[in-house]
């Protein structure tokens, strides 16, 4: 068969395997993120390599502080926009779809203007106790002023998503990572060390909010004819005890979920030194690498099965669900865990022997985000069944063994200890409660058998 005969039936086979829509609208979100992580990667490595694992840490606390205060409070109300805004545009229903845009964004705003209140009364606080310098103060509340208009971003983001607007989306992504880290880089090189990448980044956070919410806006507009103010609470009626009672536990889920991903940090930097925090953030940064995956996968992923669960299509949900399963997660988990055999080898050649340390808990990051790969349709199928009681349930249980690991791990094993509770807690453990509850839910409710596989 000649070559032109092979690339068709691969072609074909793929489009089979996983669907045409699904294909283009994941390729064009994964193709902006692997444009744009050459882009990250770059900048995580050179402000590593410029400013020493010492300042490097310092600048990862400064950022996370404000970063836990705002998780506490968020929300996710973007979460619910898209489960909603995808029914009520699914059934042409326009006025609801106004009101829950209203919804979404007075809520965002409201939780971003709490939490950099917050901020502004404690940074003094944690300037000292938590970056160990009283001198960082402004710089956590020049990052926290950030939160305000990226409240914007949110409920924009479920608009264009809902509406299927993926290569727009794709398109936002990428200007903003160019212009994030022509900032960082431009001001870390003009030597303003720690500053530069605390305004560099809260600039470009700022940026991110208002573009989003002038295209956001602009969509709201033009597809459902009025702005979002503009939306009635009344066209919500009979649907607000759900919504609310959504927001309520992707709330708690949130607060509960900030724990591993933003108090490690903290913890670490406030019982070990700045230094420990460089090598397990510049860890953990690079193992984001794998959002470059996930996040495609589940912002196409989401919408899709929470139209497919409303239709109340079982069997079309179950089977997609495989599908997502078995030929897209398990093998792109298997491709991430092979290539942490390279890790030793290229860190250290591009970061210097200062980073030599940061080799294991960086291999351990890289695993733990491929279980997360392997799973990335466990999140937006929970959210999209409604079954968030569950799934706040979970992140209790695993939060709960998360934090006796850290009270042992912190102080006996440092960052190593950190990173292996992270894996086997947070990253195995929470993944196969969830989908061991799936199975068991599906089974004994909606008839799930070996014949409807």
């Amino acid at each position: 068969m000649s070559k032109q005969g092979l690339w068709m039936l691969f072609k074909a086979l793929w489009a089979k395997v996983i669907g045409r829509k699904f294909v283009r609208d994941v390729g064009v979100l994964t193709i902006a993120n692997l444009l744009g992580a050459p882009l990250s990667f770059l900048q995580g490595i050179l402000v590593a390599r410029w400013l020493g694992p010492e300042l490097y840490g310092i600048a990862a606390l400064v950022m996370s502080y404000p970063g836990l205060v705002y998780t506490f409070f968020d929300a996710r109300s973007a979460e619910a926009s898209v489960k909603y805004l995808s029914e009520f545009q699914g059934a042409g229903d326009r006025e609801s779809a106004l009101a829950m845009c209203k919804l979404g964004y007075i809520i965002d705003l409201a939780i971003a203007t709490l939490a950099f209140l917050v901020v502004l009364v404690t940074a003094s606080w944690a300037a000292q106790a938590v970056a160990h310098q009283a001198e960082s103060t402004g710089l956590i509340v020049v990052y926290a002023a950030a939160f305000i208009p990226q409240a914007l971003v949110g409920t924009s983001q479920a608009v264009i998503t809902t509406l299927g607007k993926f290569p727009l989306l794709a398109g936002i992504d990428s200007l903003i990572k160019i212009l994030r880290v022509t900032l960082v880089l431009g001001l870390v090189l003009a030597n303003w060390q720690v500053a530069g990448v605390i305004w560099g980044s809260a600039i470009a956070t700022g940026v991110t909010g208002l573009l989003y919410g002038i295209i956001g806006w602009g969509l709201i507009y033009r597809h459902w004819g009025a702005l979002p103010l503009q939306g009635k609470w009344q066209n919500l009626k009979g649907r607000r005890r759900e919504i609310f009672s959504f927001l309520f536990y992707n709330e708690l889920n949130a607060l509960l979920g900030m724990i591993p991903k933003q108090l490690d940090v903290l913890l670490l930097g406030y019982f070990r030194n700045p230094t420990e925090v460089g090598y397990y953030k510049l860890a953990k940064s690079l193992s984001n690498l794998v959002n470059y995956l996930v996040k495609p996968l589940q912002s196409v992923t989401y919408p899709e099965l929470a139209r497919l669960w409303s239709l109340g299509d079982r069997q079309a949900l179950l089977q997609r669900v495989q599908r997502l399963a078995l030929r897209v997660g398990i093998p792109l988990a298997v491709t991430v865990i092979a290539s942490t055999s390279l890790i030793p080898l290229v860190l250290p050649s591009i970061l210097g022997p200062a980073y030599l340390p940061a080799v294991s808990v960086t291999q351990l990051f890289f695993i733990s985000s491929a279980i997360w790969l392997a799973f990335f349709w466990l999140r937006p199928l929970f959210l999209a069944m409604g079954e968030m009681r569950f799934w706040v349930s979970n992140s209790a249980v695993v939060v709960t063994l998360t934090l006796l690991g850290f009270a042992v791990a912190i102080p006996t094993w440092g960052y190593l200890g950190l990173a292996w509770v992270s894996l086997i807690v947070g990253g195995l453990g929470g993944h196969l409660l969830a989908t061991v509850y799936f199975l068991h839910t599906w089974k004994t409710t909606n008839g799930y058998s070996e014949e409807s596989k």
